[in-house]
């Protein structure tokens, strides 16, 4: 059973405002960067600089650009630190949210920082671009093939409109999200809601290319969790890039028949007949697998790296299968797919009774070995069906995105309905 956990101590502003802002956010990121053995000598700037690095970052994400609001990277570089990897500009540009928002369009792939330093006269200055080969806001289990660490920097992140997330390199340190400090975001997948969930497919696979020494079990179930875990922030991503929210449902393939229907808890306006064999999931995945053998190495790592031509056009066909998926799930109502991510329908209403639990429970951990207890009618309707779907089916699983880009993971655990709110996809 997950301990209940209170919440971590925090340094609040005042007693009657215990919203954070830029001077709050500098003060409480010096009181948790001393505790981080890890980052070594890595020093954060004076106060009064930090609190501009802040202010002028939290301005710039309540701006847009061409429409969309701003959001970005950017690493807080010691003078002293040698950037192989830095595009620098000839003339350093002024710090300032104009000048982020004119830049943002640049910075937006996860390995794609900018560079901030101090100049002569102690202003902060934007030098250029740092190429840091790591995707430092991902799964911190899955390393960037080149074994590259990430820069050894303060790093901030900004996701949206006051929205911000700190790193001391690799280490998460501090997340504002809706003018509070909340420290139980995760920018892993959450390792407790996916484990186990996305290997149904492993008997097919095995009924199909037979006996071999690189389709070894642990290894094939990793690659199969792994290359679901893609697709399902590819998705993700595409919905939160829409700017329309969704859920999408997972259910066990076996069960679909049963709780997906006109008298069951998911109730589709569209529901789908099975797919062509050629045309469903599996079968991609199966070729993908195949592909992978005939290298030598069915892994995640070798998939990642992706030097093959025959394995890049496959890569292709899984973006577009996530497009569809995001496609429907801008109709309204549910998507639901089985756990193999075969699509069941559509337009799918949630009937499930009213919840029977007074709490519901965030998960502190990526695999919710402590949980925070909340009530249920802290989110919205969309999160409330996820929380009754979960309950009534406890084989379930759902995906909430609401219309401002928060990602939630839902899940039944031991009688509870946990949920992790995601900071990165």
């Amino acid at each position: 059973m997950a301990s209940i956990s209170a919440l971590p101590p925090f340094h609040l502003p005042t007693a009657m405002n215990p919203h954070f802002y830029p001077p709050d956010l500098a003060l409480e990121l010096r009181a948790r960067w001393p505790a981080l053995a890890s980052v070594g000598s890595l020093a954060l700037p004076p106060l009064d600089i930090l609190t501009q690095l802040i202010s002028v970052a939290y301005q710039a994400s309540l701006l847009r650009e061409e429409s969309r609001p701003v959001s970005f990277r950017l690493a807080l570089l010691p003078a002293s630190l040698d950037c192989p990897h830095l595009l620098e500009f000839e003339t350093p540009r002024p710090y300032d949210e104009q000048e982020i928002r004119r830049l943002s369009p640049a910075v937006q792939a996860p390995r794609t920082l900018l560079a901030v330093r101090l100049g002569a006269e102690g202003e902060l200055q934007i030098t250029g671009l740092l190429l840091s080969n790591h995707d430092w806001d991902q799964l911190a289990e899955l390393p960037h093939p080149s074994g590259e660490p990430a820069p050894t920097a303060l790093l901030l992140q900004v996701r949206g409109p006051g929205e911000l997330v700190f790193y001391a390199g690799p280490t998460r340190v501090l997340t504002l999200q809706r003018g509070r400090l909340d420290g139980h975001g995760f920018v892993q997948f959450p390792l407790a809601w996916s484990r186990g969930r996305f290997t149904e497919a492993i008997d097919f696979v095995h009924q199909h290319l037979g006996p071999s020494p690189v389709l070894e079990v642990p290894a094939l179930h990793e690659f199969l969790m792994l290359l679901a875990q893609h697709v399902v922030r590819r998705v993700l991503a595409r919905v939160r890039a829409g700017g329309h929210g969704g859920m999408v449902v997972l259910v066990p393939t076996a069960s679909a028949g049963q709780c997906v229907g006109p008298g069951a808890t998911l109730r589709p306006k569209y529901k789908l007949r099975p797919a062509h064999p050629d045309h469903q999931y599996h079968a991609l995945l199966l070729r993908i697998i195949a592909r992978l053998a005939e290298l030598g190495e069915v892994s995640w790592p070798r998939y990642q790296r992706i030097s093959d031509a025959h394995l890049a056009e496959l890569d292709v066909e899984v973006g577009q299968f996530a497009e569809t998926l995001a496609d429907l799930m801008a109709v309204d109502g549910a998507l639901v797919l089985t756990k193999q991510l075969e699509i069941v329908g559509f337009g799918v209403e949630v009937y499930a009774p009213p919840l029977s639990l007074e709490s519901v429970y965030r998960a502190l951990d990526v695999d919710a070995a402590t949980l925070r207890a909340e009530a249920p009618d802290r989110g919205g309707t969309r999160h409330r069906a996820a929380y009754r779907l979960c309950l009534a089916e406890p084989a379930s699983m759902a995906i909430v995105i609401s219309q401002d880009g928060g990602v939630r993971f839902v899940h039944q655990q031991a009688g509870q309905v946990v949920f992790w709110e995601q900071l990165a996809l």
